[in-house]
């Protein structure tokens, strides 16, 4: 299974997908965002998040800023980190995002083998089952369906 504490990640900054929809929703990450020891208790144990999703959820928006879908104008927060019992016992997640009108998470697993563009499973907030993981999406992507005001 690995040293999951390592924090060995495809990089230290988010993907380039990930920084482009930052930027076109009026969102930036500081060039010198440094990662710390930031370790998460999951179901499976501890795991370290890895520097590039620490650099993802350090992004920075403009002050009022707004984020919604463009399909269904649904309010989204990002990043929006959560406590709590854990979404699955199975596996070792993370929520980043939340959905105010549809009260769903965006939840990515920290055992995600690409922390710069990382999978994203969006799951109601109170029922998640094993059909909420079986249509994943990178989370640049799941930008793209936003649209800032």
């Amino acid at each position: 299974m690995g040293d999951h504490m390592s924090g060995t990640s495809v990089g230290r900054a988010p993907h380039p997908d990930v920084l482009r929809e930052f930027a076109r929703l009026g969102g930036s990450v500081d060039a010198d965002f440094e990662p710390g020891a930031w370790v998460e208790d999951t179901p499976l144990g501890p795991r370290r998040v890895p520097p590039a999703l620490q650099a993802i959820l350090a992004v920075r928006w403009p002050a009022g800023h707004v984020l919604r879908t463009d399909e269904d104008d649904y309010l989204m927060t990002f990043p929006q980190l959560v406590d709590g019992d854990p979404i699955a016992d199975d596996r070792a997640l993370m929520v980043i995002a939340f959905s105010e009108t549809t009260q769903y998470y965006w939840v990515v697993d920290l055992d995600d083998e690409r922390p710069d563009d990382p999978m994203v499973h969006d799951i109601d907030h109170g029922d998640a089952d094993e059909g909420d993981f079986d249509q994943p999406q990178r989370l640049s992507a799941l930008l793209a369906t936003l649209v800032s005001g």
